[in-house]
């Protein structure tokens, strides 16, 4: 033990007396985890549209009035001609077209169907993609809705229904950074408990220090441990400060479970 406490002393000072190193370990960490969950974040928004109506009937103002209030769209233009909202696809002024046919509401009442032309930017891959699956969705609701004010409601059901509903435990909001600040609050400790004392080793290799280690009676348990353990500590710090000084003032989130677990 005496010789672990002698590697613990050279071990942190050797750290702290490194001016490149110490930003490394408590600026980098800080800056990444208020910046990346703002930034990853795979649930696209204010995806620009073009609307051509064709019909101006009733049915076609409630679906762009839904595909407004569904907060992934951004109106760039409603026009009356395909070859306009074309030009806006053309001039990057627009994501995606949808097209409603005249006679849009006439053949939904007659018969009971009705097709939509939707045209998508796949210059970003990702935001079309993404943005045809919110417009597909939009337009499947809009779908039920029109469906359930056709059904005549029957006065009584004999037939017994089962309805099945879900909630999120821990993130009943959907909050997507909820899902990223704890995972790279975790990837980034371990990071500083691997990458930085490989790192280490690797400097102490380069400087030649690792040579006059070799030939002290220093075992290797405790050359490992010498290595791991301050890393470790200054890792529990981070994890720390990740908790409580960024995750629960700036996100809000706050741990539901064992604190002593998390540590351990």
């Amino acid at each position: 033990m005496r010789t672990l406490r002698f590697l613990l002393q050279k071990e942190f000072r050797q750290i702290f007396r490194n001016k490149s190193l110490l930003p490394l370990i408590f600026f980098m960490p800080v800056v990444q985890l208020l910046v990346l969950p703002l930034a990853a974040d795979y649930e696209v928004k204010n995806i620009h549209i073009t609307i051509v109506d064709r019909d101006h009937s009733t049915y076609s103002q409630k679906l762009v009035s839904k595909i407004g209030a569904s907060g992934y769209f951004r109106l760039t233009d409603y026009t009356m001609g395909f070859d306009e909202a074309f030009k806006d696809m053309e001039d990057d002024r627009s994501d995606l077209i949808l097209e409603i046919p005249p006679g849009f509401e006439r053949n939904l009442v007659r018969e009971n169907q009705q097709s939509l032309f939707i045209a998508v930017n796949a210059i970003n891959g990702v935001k079309a993609n993404l943005g045809g699956a919110y417009l597909n969705r939009i337009i499947a609701d809009y779908n039920k809705d029109i469906c359930l004010e056709w059904i005549q409601t029957s006065k009584f059901n004999p037939s017994p229904s089962i309805e099945v509903t879900q909630s999120n435990w821990f993130n009943p909001s959907m909050n997507y950074r909820f899902y990223m600040v704890p995972g790279i609050l975790a990837l980034l400790v371990t990071m500083i408990g691997a990458y930085l004392c490989s790192l280490n080793i690797v400097r102490e290799k380069e400087v030649g220090t690792i040579e006059q280690i070799n030939v002290t009676p220093v075992q290797k348990y405790q050359f490992l441990l010498g290595k791991l353990i301050p890393f470790w500590v200054i890792g529990m710090a981070i994890f720390t400060i990740g908790l409580f000084g960024i995750a629960w003032p700036v996100y809000g989130i706050v741990p539901a479970g064992n604190l002593l677990l998390l540590y351990g």
